[in-house]
């Protein structure tokens, strides 16, 4: 009993702590439209500063299956960088 009492402890302060970070407003997009296919992209978290001192480029990456040829379907990785500006 006092292991499934610890647990639950455990469990729900690991998700109280956890919650505010699955929430939070990020400073950029989760998704942007890829350049190449026009598919959704979705951020993979790299940043990096960009020329401008207010902003900040994201990477973006996009996977996929071209099937425009039945017989040879191609796999592909697009990965991309956008710049943000907060202003």
């Amino acid at each position: 009993m006092k292991k499934k009492i610890l647990r639950l402890l455990l469990i729900s302060t690991a998700t109280m702590l956890a919650l505010p970070l699955t929430f939070a407003a990020s400073a950029f997009p989760k998704t942007a439209s890829c350049p190449i296919e026009g598919g959704i992209a979705h951020a993979t978290g790299k940043t990096r500063k960009a020329m401008q001192a207010s902003c900040t480029d994201v990477e973006y990456k996009h996977k996929g299956t071209d099937y425009s040829d039945p017989r040879h379907p191609q796999k592909f990785n697009h990965v991309f960088w956008i710049t943000h500006c907060t202003d």
